[in-house]
């Protein structure tokens, strides 16, 4: 496994411009110490990256779960609750039959 001192030793995949250009797309304003620390943090994570995908893998089943689990739900079935009535009682407010709530992001009525 590769130290990180041994990660330094490689050829930069990410330079400082190229996180700078990825900040500046971003809208993220960042400060010349913030580029450079980025950009070490970052290179790090693609040598890991790198590291990952150099292991062999070609005796290794594909799976989108290594567990054994499985979800464990109850049967459906309709069961008595609320009346609209009933659900809307203690509301701060209702509208048409709904929950009145504050709009969000200027979205139109």
């Amino acid at each position: 496994m590769a130290t990180e001192g041994s990660l330094r030793k490689r050829r930069s995949a990410i330079s400082r411009d190229e996180v700078a250009r990825l900040a500046k797309l971003a809208r993220l304003a960042l400060t010349d110490v913030e580029l450079d620390s980025f950009a070490g943090q970052l290179d790090a994570i693609l040598g890991y990256v790198s590291q990952v995908q150099s292991v062999d893998v070609t005796d290794v089943k594909p799976t989108g779960n290594p567990l054994n689990d499985v979800n464990v739900t109850r049967p459906d079935v309709v069961e008595p609750s609320l009346t609209q009535e009933q659900a809307l009682a203690e509301a701060p407010e209702a509208v048409d039959g709904r929950f009145a709530v504050p709009r969000i992001l200027g979205e139109p009525e």
